[in-house]
């Protein structure tokens, strides 16, 4: 039998570690994610970074009670056990969500966070320790640690053998690798795979629209794109324009978002080099293009050869979009695969896309939202129910 505390005091630091579980939404933990709101909101480091701010929001109070809301259920619910996350190192923030995942859901766990260094990493931290501090909150300081490593095969493969669930976030490779380490059999195991993400936008109401409502769809569509650097697996990739081309109404929409990245985002060299060897090596050497309209380095639109049906290989970064005409949206199921997830849209009813997600026999497609909350993050994430696959259900007669 495997002495779970003798391996997980062999790799932290805290002695006093336990596993222990909670109710789905129990008060203590509730009450930590509001003061981490709160200490969040009080730094002014945060407003420097959309995704901190957009951090400080998911975990107010107002939107933990919507989240509880969704979640409600009348069963006896318990958490699991230990949860072991493993998050991706090229997002900053994915490791918090993953972690208050597994605590939502009444579990003790175990991040491993990513390797890179990010500020946002750092501000997150310092926040939690702040709040490991406070007396009220020792059952969670030690029940819950946060670890870094790179590519130590042995670490992985010990947190794995004591854990009662295990939530990975990464790449198709990276999945299928952790995969080969053995998990105890009741352990419930959760993948977030590689994904790619798309928008749709209704050309007839885009017509119909006035001027500054196309800016701020533009200022909207900036954050789904920007925010992450096309890095997130639901920060869009391909813009689908559906109905009648009108070449006119998507130049003015490219060239509105083009003035809202020179106003708002800030490109260092690394990006640039990357951009340009992105367009040269996925795009260019490929031959898999027809035209491609440049804004300085603000914006590449790229209009793929119309023999491209692959879509997910198509991939950019830091502003690189690729554009289709499309007659209407049912011809969306001839580029939609099991790796699509997001699709961000405008000038389409709920009705309407419900009856395309029912009627065209698609494998992908998760999620469906309106252009500017492609980046949100929810509780049912890839098809998952989060919160109710990591806690267990305790039958009562």
């Amino acid at each position: 039998m495997l002495d779970k505390n003798k391996i997980i005091l062999g790799l932290i630091e805290n002695k006093n570690f336990n596993i222990n579980v909670f109710e789905p939404f129990c008060d203590l933990v509730k009450d930590f994610l509001y003061d981490f709101s709160n200490e969040l909101k009080k730094q002014k480091e945060t407003y420097l970074y959309p995704n901190l701010i957009y951090l400080s929001t998911w975990v107010s109070k107002k939107n933990v009670k919507k989240l509880e809301k969704k979640f409600k259920s009348n069963q006896i619910r318990l958490g699991r056990g230990l949860i072991f996350h493993i998050c991706p190192s090229n997002v900053p923030t994915n490791f918090i969500y993953s972690f208050f995942f597994g605590l939502l859901s009444g579990n003790s766990n175990i991040v491993k966070m990513p390797s890179k260094k990010f500020r946002e990493k750092e501000i997150i931290l310092l926040t939690i320790k702040s709040l490991f501090k406070k007396e009220k909150f020792i059952i969670l300081k030690n029940s819950n640690c946060f670890i870094e490593y790179k590519n130590e095969i042995e670490t992985t493969k010990k947190i794995s053998s004591i854990c009662d669930g295990r939530v990975i976030w990464g790449g198709d490779k990276t999945i299928n690798e952790i995969r080969k380490f053995w998990i105890p059999e009741r352990t419930i195991e959760i993948t977030f795979s590689d994904r790619y993400s798309l928008s749709i936008i209704n050309i007839n109401q885009l017509k119909k629209t006035k001027t500054n409502e196309i800016k701020l769809l533009a200022n909207k569509f900036f954050y789904d794109g920007y925010t992450m650097n096309q890095l997130a697996c639901n920060s869009p990739h391909f813009v689908f324009w559906v109905g009648k081309r009108n070449t006119k109404v998507q130049n003015y929409f490219w060239r509105e978002l083009n003035k809202v990245v020179e106003k708002k985002f800030l490109f260092d060299e690394i990006q640039v080099v990357d951009k340009y060897t992105n367009l040269i090596e996925n795009v260019i050497n490929q031959k898999n293009f027809r035209n491609l309209k440049t804004f300085k380095n603000n914006l590449y639109v790229v209009d793929p050869s119309n023999d491209v049906k692959k879509i997910e290989d198509l991939r950019g970064i830091s502003g690189t979009f690729f554009q289709k005409n499309i007659n209407q949206i049912n011809d969306l199921k001839n580029f939609i695969s099991k790796k699509c997830q997001t699709v961000s849209y405008f000038g389409f009813t709920k009705k309407q896309l419900e009856l395309f997600i029912l009627n065209n026999n698609l494998l992908g497609i998760d999620r469906l939202v309106p252009i500017g909350k492609a980046l949100g993050i929810d509780i049912i994430w890839d098809g998952y129910e989060v919160l109710k696959s990591l806690s267990r259900t305790v039958s009562l007669e």
